[in-house]
């Protein structure tokens, strides 16, 4: 569960870059965005900021020690407050057009912030130990990681990557 901060739910999200290359995960097809590719990531716990979030992740997801580098996105989409809509997987009119968003009182309406950093291994001696949520990792390219089934914000955030000359 993501944590409210200020009336806003934070998702902080890394992508480890390693020669051009970046690490994607395999989500198991029975769990959360199920068979789809995905970056590491999670709620910003109390106390903690998004970049400290990142990097735990990381950590927690993959095994890698890393160095958290610049913001690369940043989303912010209305909370449905309705766990039939997920947010992470929907196209961008549906997120864009969501009617209900969760109110905390009548001058707080939540947002998510799914906030993407890129990020770099501190230690390339270290192999991938995936967590039972993942079923598989791949380091590829960004026209490899663009013929799998990704996450909404992964594809956006290996776009801006790519922009960026980050994966070359």
């Amino acid at each position: 569960m993501t944590q409210h901060h200020g009336g806003q739910r934070w998702i902080a999200h890394a992508l480890p870059i390693r020669t051009g290359r970046v690490l994607l995960l395999h989500r198991n097809p029975g769990g959360r965005h199920g068979d789809l590719w995905d970056i590491p990531g999670g709620s910003v716990g109390p106390g903690e900021t998004p970049a400290q979030a990142a990097r735990r992740e990381v950590s927690a997801e993959t095994g890698l020690d890393v160095l958290i580098a610049d913001e690369l996105t940043h989303f912010v989409n209305p909370d449905s407050g309705d766990d039939a809509v997920d947010l992470q997987t929907a196209d961008t009119e549906t997120i864009n057009t969501q009617t209900n968003p969760l109110q905390i009182d009548e001058a707080t309406t939540v947002g998510i912030h799914t906030v993407t950093f890129g990020c770099f291994e501190n230690r390339l001696d270290r192999d991938v130990s995936l967590t039972p949520e993942h079923c598989e990792f791949e380091w590829m390219s960004y026209a490899e990681a663009t013929h799998v089934p990704l996450v909404w914000h992964v594809r956006r955030t290996l776009d801006h990557a790519e922009a960026l000359g980050l994966l070359t």
